[in-house]
């Protein structure tokens, strides 16, 4: 099939918050399904991945009601949730990948790994508002936002606000994810060195999702084209024929004028 500008090519996208989700996303979840986890779809397409003691869950949900394409959480109660974290369809599935990865080998390690301590959070000052606490990049493109106070259970629970926001990526293609209060603070600095990895990744794209990359994103093509292949072809063709011929011509000519000899020294001569 000839390249188009319509069919996919792979390249290098760093840093990686840019870069997007993936079509594939499989190695997000197989860290769970390798721990032992059960895997069901729904009639719509949706995935839910489970614990073995039914503690902890994951629900890739592409036809979801809204834009949160993952929510993983988990609770010493099969119904009852302890913590939430929240991707939506923009966030890098390998940002996803990590955090899975993280919270696999914390449940093969045993309730206090993934149910255990979380991190305090920030307080009002009596009678003051205290701004969301900001870690942000060094390029300023990620930021993880800490809501100070008491948050109700239940509205972190539903997704009404959140402990921990992140964000990144250009004003009109930002993604976002989300942490509740009791998150174990291992978990929770898992998904933010996750976030904030500026590490190269692979995406198969097409100009038109090419052009969509924020400015701020290096994408380098990890082959040239088909088309570009057969340009240096045919500029190398031509570049090697001219000299090529010149050296046939000449190694076809012959001369019939005597080959010329410099004057002679006469010996004894002077000026």
């Amino acid at each position: 099939m000839p390249y188009t500008s319509e069919k996919p090519r792979e390249y290098r996208v760093q840093p990686r918050y840019l870069a997007d989700t993936q079509a594939d996303v499989t190695e997000a979840i197989t860290p769970l399904v390798k721990a032992g986890w059960a895997a069901t779809n729904d009639d719509l397409g949706n995935t839910y991945v489970t614990a073995p003691d039914l503690t902890a869950r994951l629900a890739f949900l592409p036809e979801g009601p809204d834009s949160t394409l993952w929510k993983i959480s988990a609770g010493p109660e099969p119904t009852v949730p302890q913590w939430l974290v929240t991707f939506d369809d923009r966030v890098p599935t390998e940002i996803v990948q990590d955090f899975t990865t993280a919270l696999a080998d914390a449940y093969t390690r045993g309730p206090d790994a993934y149910l255990g301590a979380s991190r305090p959070a920030p307080h009002r000052a009596a009678g003051q508002w205290v701004e969301p606490i900001v870690l942000q990049s060094p390029d300023q493109l990620v930021t993880r936002s800490t809501r100070p106070g008491f948050l109700r259970h239940a509205e972190e629970m539903d997704e009404t606000t959140e402990r921990w926001l992140f964000e990144a990526g250009s004003p009109e293609r930002r993604w976002y994810a989300s942490a509740s209060s009791h998150l174990p603070a291992p978990l929770l600095d898992t998904l933010t060195a996750a976030a904030f990895d500026p590490s190269t990744v692979h995406r198969y794209l097409r100009r038109d999702q090419l052009a969509r990359l924020p400015a701020s994103a290096v994408a380098t093509p990890t082959a040239p084209s088909p088309l570009e292949v057969a340009r240096v072809r045919a500029a190398t063709s031509r570049s090697l024929s001219v000299p090529l011929a010149a050296t046939s011509v000449l190694a076809h000519t012959t001369s019939t004028r005597p080959p010329a000899h410099p004057n002679p020294v006469l010996a004894g001569r002077t000026r």
